[in-house]
This record gives structure tokens, C-alpha cells and sequence, in this order.
């Protein structure tokens, strides 16, 4: 069963950073600590740059942390040489090589996970771009007031003249308010071109929610209260946002044109009416050795087509995603079966039946693979499986008062009559 958060792994990681923001200030660092750091940064990357490449496609989610990464060393670096906005500081040599011997490499990757938090927290509750645009320059000074201290305590940069703020001084987050706001602006224009389809993904806070929650801990275990007590103020609001905006990718549906163009999102359940627009979806055959056609009967709860018995196994296409990835996904989830090799046999296939007010309308490729092993089902999607040879499926298939889906039917149909899919065939089964 699918949740919102996976907490067989979300508690573990938790752990293992309120350990390392304990070693981190009650250990000695040893000479190869950079590795860490660097390492620690890319690692804290990885959950929003998922997010990004989901939400916008493996292009666009390139340029944004491209122009990102640029904006941020730049920035870093203007500032060192300059003190320009930040104030007058040098980077140490923990958090690896230094471009040109000023700002180091991680630089590039650190800033943007932050921006991105700030960005959909701003713009799940603003509607104004000016708005964001002020709430994200805001949010990220204060995620900055819980990371700096910590930081320049463990000694990955040193301001020239010490602060107010626990050795950091009040330009450095007049600074942060600039340049979050430079920052923001260039996110708004961006996606003012890109004009995602899907909408802002909570899952891009996921790593500023992990950075903040483990530079909570340092401020925890350093005794200093202030960066503290706004840390753990700062992941509870990022933890309700999660919760109350949060939704899948793989529960969209992508609404195309004629032409099977994208041209919009939809959640799945919601958009299943008597006039559902015309959407991305594939079906999938599986055979096995002795050219039997694994059915399944769909779980008796399913909006659309409960109870019915159908083909191995049916689902949509996420935005960015192939089709051959997507079968894979579902017939992992659906039926617990995993590395067939499918061929996408009637890739233009597309139809639209009806059942009890609820309409199916789609462009559903159809997939053929091979698989020997059982289906281990889940019980949300599957009420149970069989095995049937393909020449008794299309007899009775053919027959008006079949108990298979339509669309099962006519590409049952359709394959029959495919050279590709009976050359197909005959291979695997000889």
C-alpha cells in the first residue's frame, strides 16, 4: 500500500543524521572529512532532483539547477572576493576544492535544494509572485540563521569580523534576504516559460527539509538555542506543508490532444467521469513459456471496471515518463513481477468504452512481454490471477457475452491479427 511518506526508511535516515550532527560537534574531524562533506551535500541533493526530474523532465530540471548552481557560485564567489552581500568571509578547505581557490565545488549543489523548499512553501500559500518572491527571500535568511552558526563552528567558513549572531554578523543575512530574492525571481521567470503541467511538487522540499533538520541537531547538540528553537519551528512547518499539499506523481494523469500531446495534468480518481478527456495509459499482455496469457481480475473496489477480468495488467503514463517504464512500474506494483522485457506492439493503440457512468478514454499502447514466475498480487489493485492459453482467451474473447474488459477484447483482437506480435509469439513459446 502506497503513503505519503515511507517511514520504514524516513525514520532511519532521521537517525543517522541527528548521529552525524552529533559527531560532528563532539568529534575530531579527521583530515579526510571534505570527502564527507562533499559527499553529505550530493547525497542531500538526490530526494529533490528525483522531484525536479519527475515535475519537469530530465531538460528543464537541468536548467534550473544549472542556472542555480551558476547564480549561487556566483554570488558566493562575488561575496568572498567583494563582501558583497554576505560581508567579508573565506571558505576553509572542509567542504573540498575551491574553484580558482575561492568558493568550493559544493557550493554549486547546496544552495538550490534550499531555494526549492522556499519556493513551494511560497507558493502553496501565495498566489501574488511578488508575494513569493518576498516569502522565499524571508524563508531562506531563515534557513540560514539555523545553518550558519553551526557552520561556522564547525569551521566551514570564517566571517572576518565576528557577529551578534552567534559569530555570524547581520550583513551576512541582509545578504541572504538579496539574494533569496534574485534568487526567487529567477525561478518565477522560469517557470513562467516552462509553464509546468503538473502542479509544484511538495516531494522538491524533501532535501531542504533534511538539511534544516540536521543542522537543527548541530544547533542542538553545540547548545545554541536560538538556531535551535527556528529549526524545529522551520521542519514542522515543512513537515505540514508535506502532508497538506503532498500528492503522487503516478496518481496524475497526462490529458494530451490529438496528437498526443501533453496539454495538461489531472488527478486520476477525479478526472473518471461520464466525460473524461482524452488521456496517456498502456495495457500490457504477459506469456509464459507454454503461451499461456496471464489475466487478471481487477480488485472489486477500483472505480473504473471493478471486478471485471482483464489483461495482465493496465495503468497510466506519468508526465516525462516512457511507456515502457511506466508498464514496468505497474506490473511491479500490481503483480509484484519485475525485469520483463516488453515490445510495445501497438504503440497508437486508443479507445473509449463505458461502464456504469464512468468512461475510459485513452491512447493505451499495448505492451507484450515474458514472464515464467508467478504474480505475487497486491490486494488494492488485484483480486486474483490465472493462466489462460491464448487460443482459448480469443475464443472467448469473441464471444458477445464475454467477461473480459473491451479494451482487453479488441487488442486481443488487434494482436491476432499483428505479424509482429505472432513472429513475437511464436519465439517465445517454441
Amino acid at each position: 500500500m502506497r503513503t505519503k511518506l515511507n517511514i520504514a526508511v524516513f525514520i532511519p535516515v532521521i537517525l543517522l543524521l541527528a548521529a552525524g550532527a552529533f559527531f560532528m560537534t563532539h568529534a575530531e574531524m579527521p583530515p579526510w572529512s571534505y570527502l564527507v562533506s562533499g559527499a553529505s551535500v550530493l547525497l542531500f541533493l538526490i530526494p529533490t532532483a528525483i522531484a525536479a526530474v519527475r515535475w519537469l523532465g530530465r531538460f528543464h530540471a537541468a536548467i534550473v539547477f544549472l542556472l542555480l548552481g551558476v547564480y549561487a557560485l556566483t554570488i558566493e564567489t562575488t561575496a568572498v572576493v567583494t563582501g558583497f552581500p554576505y560581508g567579508h568571509f573565506y571558505y576553509s578547505d572542509e567542504l573540498g576544492f575551491k574553484i580558482y581557490g575561492i568558493v568550493p565545488w559544493a557550493v554549486f549543489f547546496a544552495w538550490t535544494p534550499l531555494l526549492l523548499a522556499a519556493y513551494v512553501c511560497a507558493r502553496t500559500i501565495f498566489r501574488s509572485a511578488a508575494l513569493r518572491v518576498a516569502a522565499i527571500a524571508v524563508l531562506v535568511t531563515a534557513f540560514d540563521m539555523v545553518l550558519d552558526p553551526g557552520a561556522v563552528k564547525a569551521g566551514f567558513w570564517t566571517f572576518e569580523e565576528s557577529g551578534e549572531y552567534y559569530g555570524v554578523p547581520v550583513s551576512n543575512f541582509v545578504g541572504w534576504i538579496l539574494s533569496g530574492a534574485v534568487g526567487a525571481l529567477i525561478l518565477e521567470l522560469v517557470f513562467k516559460i516552462i509553464r509546468p503541467l503538473l502542479p509544484v511538487p511538495v516531494q522538491l522540499m524533501q532535501s531542504g527539509f533534511l538539511t534544516i533538520f540536521y543542522w537543527t541537531f548541530v544547533a542542538v547538540f553545540a547548545g545554541m538555542f536560538l538556531p535551535a528553537a527556528i529549526g524545529a519551528g522551520l521542519t514542522v512547518i515543512l513537515g505540514l506543508i508535506y502532508f497538506r499539499y503532498h500528492y503522487s506523481f503516478d496518481e496524475m494523469v497526462v490529458l494530451v490532444d490529438e496528437e498526443n500531446r501533453p496539454i495538461g495534468t489531472a488527478p486520476k480518481l477525479p478526472v473518471h467521469t461520464q466525460e473524461t478527456p482524452l488521456h496517456r495509459a498502456f495495457s500490457v499482455f504477459l506469456f509464459n513459456r507454454k503461451g499461456e496469457l496471464l489475466l487478471q481480475r481487477r480488485a472489486e473496489h477500483k472505480k473504473t471496471w471493478g471486478g471485471v477480468w482483464s489483461n495482465s495488467c493496465c495503468g497510466h503514463v506519468m508526465l516525462h515518463e516512457p511507456v515502457r517504464r511506466a508498464a514496468k512500474r505497474r506490473l511491479k506494483y500490481e503483480l509484484g513481477i519485475k525485469g520483463v522485457e516488453l515490445t510495445n506492439v501497438l504503440p497508437d493503440y486508443r479507445y473509449r468504452a463505458e461502464k456504469d457512468g464512468i468512461v475510459e478514454n485513452e491512447i493505451c499502447p499495448v505492451l507484450v512481454g515474458f514472464a515464467d514466475a508467478d504474480p505475487v498480487i497486491n490486494p488494492d489493485e488485484v483480486d486474483s490471477c490465472d493462466w489462460i492459453s491464448w487460443e482459448e482467451f480469443l475464443k472467448e474473447a469473441a464471444d458477445p457475452d464475454t467477461r473480459f474488459s473491451p479494451w482487453a477484447v479488441e487488442e486481443a483482437r488487434l494482436l491476432s491479427e499483428s505479424e509482429e506480435f505472432n513472429d513475437w509469439y511464436e519465439k517465445v513459446t517454441s
